[in-house]
């Protein structure tokens, strides 16, 4: 017998060769992204954390990685941002995939800033459809 669900895990952000990286309404929670803010990844030696670099209220003109609300549902929202280097660097991570679909760990709070950081789960890069599917 064959199980159609192999994985059921669904990413909380996605990374494209184009650049674009799909965020998640459960990591924007997390990190309590707003519009306009930037996201990047720091490596603290033994996880990749996703964090907000700079918050969008105090930017003046246009950054890479700068998020963007792309649904307008509830207080929090899925969001779009678009950084290249980001993605060249997640994607190396993974074999130079075409995708990077990443699931997230729980949220740690940095002790020096008191701001959020989010595990990204690197190695894990989830399929779209199962492996065993013939769609």
């Amino acid at each position: 017998m064959k199980s159609t669900l192999v994985n059921t895990r669904r990413p909380d952000i996605t990374f494209y060769r184009s650049g674009r990286i799909d965020i998640t309404t459960r990591v924007t929670k997390a990190l309590a992204l707003e519009d306009g803010d930037v996201i990047d990844i720091a490596f603290d030696g033994r996880e990749h954390l996703l964090y907000v670099k700079h918050k969008g209220a105090s930017l003046v003109g246009r950054h890479e990685a700068q998020c963007r609300i792309t649904n307008r549902r509830g207080k929090y929202h899925n969001m779009r941002a678009y950084s290249g280097r980001l993605c060249r660097f997640v994607l190396a991570l993974n074999n130079n995939a075409d995708i990077a679909r990443l699931p997230v760990g729980e949220v740690i709070i940095d002790p020096d800033t008191a701001s959020p950081l989010l595990p990204i789960i690197i190695r894990n890069n989830l399929p779209k459809f199962p492996l065993n599917s013939k769609l």
